[in-house]
């Protein structure tokens, strides 16, 4: 019988300052430790033993290392809790103290969140999620890394500075939406896509001229 995932409602978190613990010191907890540190979160990592590589984020980013086991007041006040210790019962009792987001690396099923496979390029993230097939998840981010180029990442910082720009215009919301829509075609992906990046900006520069020109002109 085919059990389908039960993570239904994909989000990205904003954990920066937000209090982070891992109980764990292996690889796999060294991995998890890499990606909250780069999202800016304050974290502590609780095992007997850690790995170099824990020991070394930790100098060089800057995170508590708490050489202790497993205890559960070091999940007060988390905000996400990973249980990365390679002792399922441990893990099994994290998951049912942890008051808040837990992710249990060893039986996933036991988590209230999980962390999917994940490509960024600039402001743009892609995550990716196959529902259990890891291989899979692997394969089809090989492919997207070829779509999500440095130029598409350039061409998006670009769209957000006229997104600024746009909103300074005397419009309303929907109007905004509207030109958004109509301007943000296939077309001008291709052009970014066939390395001509200068012709897509200069469509989208010439859309929001006439934009501002129409609300300038429009009757108050």
């Amino acid at each position: 019988m085919l059990i389908k995932t039960n993570f239904h409602y994909p989000a990205m978190l904003r954990v920066a300052g937000k209090n982070c613990v891992i109980i764990g010191g292996g690889t796999v907890a060294a991995r998890k430790l890499a990606t909250l540190l780069a999202a800016e979160a304050k974290v502590t990592v609780v095992a007997p033993l850690f790995c170099d590589e824990v020991q070394k984020l930790a100098s060089a980013q800057g995170c508590t290392l708490i050489k202790d086991y497993y205890k559960p007041e070091y999940l007060q006040n988390a905000f996400v809790v990973i249980a990365a210790t390679d002792n399922k019962a441990v893990n099994r009792q994290i998951s049912e103290a942890a008051p808040c987001l837990v992710n249990n690396i060893t039986e996933p099923e036991l988590s209230n969140f999980t962390v999917p496979s994940a490509i960024s390029e600039g402001d743009i993230t892609i995550a990716l999620a196959t529902g259990g097939m890891p291989a899979f998840t692997r394969l089809l981010k090989k492919q997207l890394e070829h779509i999500l180029t440095p130029e598409l990442a350039d061409f998006n910082s670009f769209l957000l500075l006229q997104r600024e720009a746009v909103k300074n215009i005397e419009s309303t919301p929907q109007e905004r939406t509207q030109f958004w829509r109509s301007v943000l075609k296939q077309d001008l992906l291709n052009l970014v896509m066939a390395g001509k990046a200068a012709q897509a900006k200069e469509k989208v520069l010439d859309a929001v001229n006439s934009f501002r020109t129409q609300s300038q002109d429009r009757p108050r």
